[in-house]
Parts: structure tokens; C-alpha cells; sequence
């Protein structure tokens, strides 16, 4: 069978089975006595452990030896060179985050996740989040819908932001810039609850559930999100940039929700902004 001939759903199923493993190696890191040895990036509160590196090379192994010719971007390694012959009928790239949440990982909280992202021609159009510390296999495809373990899922009924439970992060340059401080204010002034876990795949994946109403964050990368943005889609939700616009990869700014408060969450990002 030739690479193209996969369906979505197929490649779903694999995207899932290597997320399993991935998270194998994770969960060894996390329940390991001495905890995993910590490294640093960009600053000091970016943190890079053995398990990031083992668990993107498990994947980018597996995605090379199944579908050869799709290019993969990953968190730790960067772009991949293609090991087949580039695919003649449609554009797939691979966005891989092989550990979202690595301070949470560090410390041994439980929010953390393998998340696989699949663009083709462009558009964000398979996503697999996997929390192996809580067992948690979230999966999306376009036009199939979107389920945790299984189970179908469908974000939330709220109505309105001031009934809202919503969710944010910070990037690594937190210490010295604060450009979402003002957006967190704006939110926790205008909605029921505002919220941090650490995760920008997981902030998705239970907007998805219904279980948070709105999630937004900037400064986020395309393997953060390019699987979650999928998830919340597929489960009726809204996914926009700041603008309310569809240029999310690029600028880095997402804002999603259940559809039904998108409108308020804009404005309060808009107010938030205009006050500079």
C-alpha cells in the first residue's frame, strides 16, 4: 500500500499507538525515584530533560518508518530531514511536542502530555494528545469528531463569559516580559474563573471535554497547538487568532472556546491590547 492510500482514520490509529508508546517513556521518567535530570534552554525556567529527547526520537522513528515521505517538526529537534520521496498528491508535516508541560513533568504534576499534530496542505487536520500520568488519549480527525479514550466529547454550554471557567499560559520569557498579564486581568475581571496548568496541548484538549468553556495564550508554537486546535474543532468548538482570523500557526496567538462566548473573549483580548 502506497503512503497516500492511508485513510485519516488509519492514520489516526497509528498517531495513537505511537503516542502510547512515547508516553511509556515518559512514564518511566515520571515515576522514577531520583526524578529526571533537568536541563535548560532559552532561560531559566526552560526546562529540557533525557525523556523530551527520548520520547521525540521514539516518535520521529516510528513516523519515518510508516510514512517516510511526510516532513516532521519537532519541539527538541527541529525540522527533520524526509527519508522518501516527497508525496505527490497531498502536503503532510508532522508538528510533534514530545513532552508539553516539562516543569509540571520536572516537579512530578501531573499535567503533562505527548501531543502529534498533522497538517495537510496547510490545515490542521489529525491531532493525538496523550497524558500518560492520567491515562487520558485524546484523538481528532476532520469530519470524524473528537473523543477522550474512546468516548465522544463536545465542548461545553456556557453561555456567557461571565459564567466561564477559562484558561491561559505564559511563555519562557515570563520574568521579563508581561505581555499576557494584561490579558490575564482583562479575563479575570470578565469571566467566572481564570485558570494555569502548564499545558497548552491540555488547555485544548479539555476545552474540548467541556470542561473549561475558553482557553487563549500567545506566544505558543505550532507543535503546542497544531493537535489540540483539531480537537477542539472536531468537538464544536471555536478556534481563532486574536483577530478572530485563521492565521493561529504563524502569529502564535489562539484563542478557542465552545463558540457560544468567542465573541466576549475577543473583545476582552481587543480591550486588553487598545489599553496597551
Amino acid at each position: 500500500m502506497q503512503q497516500n492510500d492511508f485513510s485519516l482514520t488509519d492514520i489516526l490509529s497509528t498517531a495513537m499507538t505511537i503516542a502510547r508508546g512515547a508516553g511509556a517513556i515518559l512514564r518511566e521518567g515520571f515515576e522514577t525515584p531520583r526524578g529526571p535530570d533537568v536541563q535548560f534552554k532559552s532561560s531559566a525556567i526552560d526546562p529540557v530533560t533525557e525523556y523530551d529527547v527520548r520520547s521525540e526520537q521514539y516518535i520521529v522513528g516510528e513516523l519515518r518508518k510508516l510514512f517516510p515521505s511526510h516532513p516532521i517538526v519537532g519541539e527538541e529537534g527541529g525540522a527533520y530531514r524526509t527519508e522518501g520521496a516527497p508525496s505527490q498528491v497531498r502536503n503532510y508535516l508532522w508538528h510533534i511536542d514530545p513532552l508539553d508541560g516539562t516543569v509540571n513533568f520536572a516537579h512530578r504534576f501531573p499535567m503533562f502530555c505527548v501531543s502529534m499534530g498533522l497538517l495537510i496542505d496547510g490545515v490542521p487536520s489529525l491531532g493525538v494528545v496523550y497524558n500518560p500520568a492520567t491515562d487520558e488519549m485524546f484523538a481528532a480527525a476532520l469530519g470524524t469528531g473528537a473523543t477522550r479514550n474512546g468516548k465522544p466529547i463536545h465542548v461545553s454550554a456556557t453561555p456567557v463569559l461571565n459564567r466561564a471557567l477559562v484558561i491561559t499560559g505564559f511563555s519562557y520569557d515570563t520574568h521579563t516580559s508581561d505581555s499576557n498579564m494584561k490579558n490575564f486581568l482583562g479575563f479575570q475581571r470578565n469571566a467566572q474563573a481564570t485558570r494555569r496548568i502548564g499545558s497548552a496541548a491540555l488547555n485544548l484538549c479539555y476545552t474540548a471535554t467541556g470542561q473549561l468553556d475558553g482557553h487563549w495564550e500567545l506566544k505558543v508554537k505550532p507543535h503546542d497547538i497544531a493537535a489540540g486546535i483539531v480537537l477542539v474543532r472536531e468537538a464544536g468548538g471555536t478556534v481563532t487568532d486574536f483577530d478572530g482570523g485563521d492565521d493561529i500557526l504563524s502569529t502564535g496567538r489562539i484563542v478557542s472556546s465552545n463558540g457560544l462566548i468567542h465573541g466576549e473573549m475577543l473583545e476582552v483580548l481587543k480591550a486588553a491590547n487598545d489599553r496597551g
